[in-house]
């Protein structure tokens, strides 16, 4: 439930619970149950005959593999999560999410004391949309630890089977105490199954593969400078033949782009990046930017960013989306049993190809969590989603969300 659609619905682990030993390997199962008040099930637009309101009642078991070892270390994540409807038994489903991230060092650095080796893989099964990806409170959003969805922009407005899955292999080598390169390489798939509420919108498949190769310069005690190339294939077929489109498309994105972070305080640190973005076929043109303000307090963290950037679309026709999107995450730790969390993001996209299809979606929420005890904890959030599209079809909808959950985690 990480994408921004119920903020933080089932907590994390409590921090009461002892921490992890160097060297350790530990699995951590939990589950969690919740029950989450929805004005808008559907993702639509009021229609007459039609009541989108609904309780829902999801459990989602999921278990914890940690291990730091001699050769590697890192953590697989794998659960699962079932939701009922109380008044439309026919939206049941049960859906899926794992992640896999491992740290290879210990093990390249025996051959290369320099250089370091990390990969990491996420998939995810759910009718629900991408929604929202908001970097981890606290952090950069370039930073490793966040997960980068290149499908999670905001913009799916309805409910349609869907898997994604990201893989990620990245690689830098340090080639004097202050400089380094760096490179990655990503595949990136989603496909649709039945769709029960489309819209009458098209869905395609989309396959999108990225390269990157860089460097890293620290130039003093409070400057970083990184600089990187992407390119970005992508491919994509209608999901349904039906849909009046049959052919594929195939779409070539490639970046320069540099970063300039500094640290402001030691609490405080900002970054400032740009560059040219040139889109193929067509050889159209447009700008790559971001910016973000990262804060990191003994009991308040928070990230405020902004990008602008191209990326493949996967709805209402293939082929290359232009957005902006902003972001807010924070957390308060307002002692060591109580958390408060907030999260906000706002979205805007249209076609690269200048076809008049335009989004603007809008999400905000919080969530408050109260551990009892090292294994038990409880969280109450809200959330709200405002969508609207422009174009050959124009709907709007806005969604709102109440959930209450109780989570144990034994480990």
């Amino acid at each position: 439930m990480a994408h921004g659609q119920y903020v933080g619905s089932c907590g994390t682990p409590s921090p009461l619970a002892p921490t992890s030993r160097t060297g350790s390997f530990e699995v951590v199962p939990s589950m969690c149950v919740s029950e989450r008040y929805d004005s808008n099930i559907y993702y639509a637009h009021p229609t007459p005959g039609l009541d989108p309101k609904d309780f829902v009642t999801t459990v989602n078991p999921a278990l914890r593999v940690n291990h730091n070892g001699d050769y590697a270390s890192g953590f697989l994540n794998v659960g699962g999560f079932s939701e009922t409807y109380a008044k439309n038994p026919g939206l049941n489903y049960f859906g899926t999410n794992g992640t896999l991230s491992l740290d290879l060092d210990n093990s390249i650095k025996r051959w290369l004391p320099n250089a370091s080796l990390s990969v990491i893989d996420t998939v995810r099964y759910t009718p629900l949309p991408p929604g929202f990806v908001n970097p981890a409170a606290g952090t950069s959003p370039s930073d490793p630890a966040n997960i980068q969805n290149i499908y999670a922009q905001g913009f799916l407005a309805f409910r349609t089977n869907n898997v994604t899955n990201n893989g990620t292999v990245s690689t830098s080598y340090a080639t004097t105490a202050s400089t380094s390169l760096n490179a990655s390489y990503s595949h990136a798939i989603i496909r649709f199954g039945s769709s029960p509420s489309t819209q009458g919108v098209s869905l395609f498949n989309t396959t999108a593969q990225t390269g990157t190769v860089g460097g890293t310069a620290r130039l003093s005690e409070l400057d970083t400078l990184n600089v990187k190339y992407a390119h970005v294939q992508a491919e994509s077929t209608p999901t349904s033949p039906s849909s009046g489109t049959t052919s594929s498309s195939f779409i070539i994105v490639n970046s320069a782009t540099f970063n300039w972070s500094r640290t402001l305080t030691p609490n405080l640190s900002a970054a400032l990046g740009g560059g040219g973005i040139l889109i193929d076929p067509g050889q159209t043109t447009t700008y790559a930017a971001n910016a973000a303000l990262i804060m990191n307090f003994l009991n308040n963290i928070a990230t405020i960013s902004y990008a602008h950037s191209a990326f493949p679309s996967f709805y209402g026709g293939a082929g290359v989306r232009i957005g902006d999107t902003f972001s807010l995450s924070a957390i308060q730790m307002i002692d060591r049993q109580w958390q408060l969390a907030e999260s906000a993001g706002y979205a805007h996209s249209s076609n690269a190809d200048g076809a008049s299809n335009t989004f603007d979606s809008f999400s905000a929420g919080g969530d408050i969590q109260y551990w009892m005890t090292s294994i038990w904890s409880t969280s109450l959030g809200y959330s709200y989603l405002k969508f609207n599209q422009y174009g050959s079809s124009t709907t709007d909808y806005d969604r709102q969300v109440i959930t209450l959950s109780v989570r144990a985690t034994w480990g």
